[in-house]
């Protein structure tokens, strides 16, 4: 078995670690504030240090090799244990600094977390708030990864793995533009919904397994109920379609609270249906949380 040439250099095992997770040296580089060929020319010390291959490269892609899949994986524990350690530090010294990886859904998303971040940014200006957006099922997958520290979903997941919390109430509505013949109901009942083209949400989505659930209480199936035209990859795709006249939707109050303001989206009732669901924080059981995603969740306890 072949000697390692020097000690391993913990600031080039950190330039690998994100080439591997971005697949791309050019994403790594913006990532580190450092220039492409800074981060190549590390990358090919460290291949040195450790007497082979980490990385394949081929134009365009990156992929690791065997010995840079356990070098990565290896590599990601130990970043992890240097901020904890530069975190606990900083509290001691009564200081916060450092990043905060979060990641939500796309309601939590893009409505509520960007002003909770901000809120806490202001309070700790040291900390920097990164924050991931996919769909809830994409966000309980980061956590599992350790992309994110914390994710906010619209679902509660059963992998034993994970803690999920209720965190913030969520109120869904069926939405129609301005100038739909519903925007001048009182009401409209469930089986209503068979006749109007409807706007889904993309599976794995949190607004749309929460509907699932809510529909499968009254004995109905989506399938059978809702006709569905287009199945689109966020909330305001969804918003963007309904307003140009292409169907109906059920989205969260949150999300359409500037257009019900303004009137170019209004909300039906549809008799004898309530559509309130949670949203939830999510962390994984077995990873101890960096101390700056623990003041996080201590912050919005409280605020």
């Amino acid at each position: 078995m072949a000697k390692l040439k020097a000690d391993l250099d913990l600031h080039k095992l950190e330039i690998f670690y994100w080439v591997a997770e971005l697949k791309s040296f050019s994403q790594a580089a913006e990532r580190l504030s450092l220039r492409q060929p800074t981060v190549s020319a590390h990358v090919q010390e460290l291949e040195k240090v450790l007497g082979g291959k980490v990385l394949y490269r081929i134009p365009g892609k990156v992929s690791l090799t065997p010995l840079g899949v356990m070098l990565a994986d290896r590599a990601k524990n130990l970043l992890a244990f240097k901020r904890e350690t530069v975190a606990a530090v900083e509290q001691f010294h009564g200081t916060l600094t450092g990043e905060l990886w979060v990641g939500g859904s796309n309601n939590p998303g893009e409505y509520l977390l960007p002003q909770k971040l901000g809120a806490f940014n202001k309070k700790y200006p040291g900390v920097k708030p990164i924050l991931r957006i996919g769909d809830s099922a994409g966000i309980v997958q980061d956590v599992l990864d350790g992309k994110v520290e914390l994710g906010f979903v619209g679902f509660k997941g059963k992998d034993r793995r994970l803690s999920f919390q209720k965190i913030w109430k969520d109120e869904m509505v069926l939405a129609v533009p301005k100038d739909h013949p519903w925007s001048r109901h009182k009401f409209v009942a469930l089986s209503d919904l068979r006749s109007e083209k409807f706007i889904s949400r993309e599976r794995g989505s949190g607004t749309l397994d929460s509907l699932r659930q809510l529909l499968a209480k009254k004995r109905q199936s989506p399938d059978e109920l809702l006709n569905v035209a287009m199945e689109l990859g966020s909330t305001e795709a969804v918003k963007e379609a309904l307003l140009a006249g292409y169907g109906i939707s059920i989205l969260s109050r949150t999300s359409i609270k500037h257009e019900l303001t303004e009137g170019s989206i209004v909300e039906v009732p549809i008799r004898g249906l309530t559509m309130t669901r949670d949203f939830y924080e999510v962390f994984h059981k077995h990873r101890p949380l960096h101390p700056i995603a623990q003041a996080f969740r201590e912050f919005l306890k409280h605020s």
